[in-house]
């Protein structure tokens, strides 16, 4: 009971918290007015390109990561387990983690720790390469000099870099060994570094997808914004819609309006973010519903069943026969 609370309770209550304080702060038949044809148009093309680009970025970073030399875990079937997760992603991020850890157990045939490790490690460049981006955007829009803006991009490179080499470093570490040498971590201590360069790019071109669907969305809503404020504003959303809530829904809009409030007016902005929101929700649905159909089972297997998803499976190392 306390765990389906947890599932649904807390980021329904988020959400409805966020809906109310937004409805008594902002006159939404002034929000329903500037949601034009026009803007859907463009908000729509926007959702297309990038709901392409990142399911294939998705599954070549799945298919570098994984190493697999299975004849049936190809690109497409990489595409199709991330794609899949995304129906559980929509009710929240870390469910949609937890689900995609065991479709890549069963289809991919790896370990239940290797498995977690994959998704822990892209979850911590994504987080890095947000932040990235929230430095380069805060340099653009800065009058600080070359030399302190150039120091604060390679401080946030050499933060992320850090903890990578503290847990592939060849020395003990004292008494964090304990920590560092769990199997959630074996992927992060022994993955090539050419792989993670490769990760990196990956990533990057993830993320900056992202940050050009807000941009597009605003440019939709005839709302104006400098690219480094685009970056550091539109990056904080995006951290914002990682809150326990179902799709990001009320935080997020919170967030667009009062980081970009120096651009556009309130019923504006929460019209571009309502209809961005509406849109990656219905895009990532239709792909998980048409793209990954025959994962379905699979994908409420692992989201609801509370044994496959609790911290005890990560001492599985090998998937068993029938899972493989």
């Amino acid at each position: 009971m306390k765990n389906n609370f947890s599932k649904w309770g807390i980021p329904a209550a988020i959400s409805a918290t966020a809906i109310v304080y937004l409805a008594r702060i902002i006159d939404f038949e002034g929000v329903r007015a500037h949601l034009t044809l026009r803007a859907a148009a463009i908000l729509v093309a926007a959702l297309i390109v990038y709901g392409a680009w990142s399911l294939l970025i998705e599954a070549i970073t799945l298919r570098r990561l994984t190493h697999v030399s299975r004849s049936d875990f190809g690109l497409v079937t990489a595409a199709r387990v991330k794609a899949a997760s995304y129906l559980v992603a929509l009710v929240h991020y870390a469910l949609g983690a937890a689900t995609l850890t065991l479709l890549l157990r069963r289809r991919a045939g790896i370990g239940v720790a290797k498995s977690a490790g994959i998704v822990m490690l892209i979850m911590m460049f994504d987080l890095g390469m947000v932040l990235l981006l929230v430095v380069v955007g805060v340099t653009l829009v800065s009058e600080t000099q070359v030399e302190l803006q150039l120091g604060l991009i390679l401080g946030v490179i050499a933060f992320i870099a850090g903890g990578l080499a503290l847990l592939r470093a060849p020395f003990s570490l004292g008494l964090l060994d304990r920590i560092r040498n769990l199997e959630l971590f074996h992927t992060a201590r022994t993955i090539a570094t050419r792989d993670l360069v490769e990760l990196a790019v990956l990533r990057l071109a993830f993320v900056m997808g992202f940050e050009l669907v807000g941009w597009a969305a605003l440019y939709a809503f005839e709302i104006e914004v400098p690219f480094g404020a685009l970056l550091v504003s539109f990056s904080a959303v995006a951290l914002v819609a990682m809150l326990p809530s179902i799709a990001g829904i009320g935080p997020s809009q919170i967030a667009m309006v009062e980081f970009f409030r120096a651009y556009g007016t309130a019923d504006n902005l929460l019209a571009c973010s309502i209809a961005m929101s509406a849109g990656l929700i219905v895009m990532r649905a239709l792909i998980g519903v048409v793209f990954a159909r025959e994962f379905s089972r699979e994908v409420y297997d692992a989201a609801w069943d509370a044994k496959t998803l609790s911290v005890s499976t990560l001492s599985e190392d090998e998937p068993s026969e029938e899972e493989a």
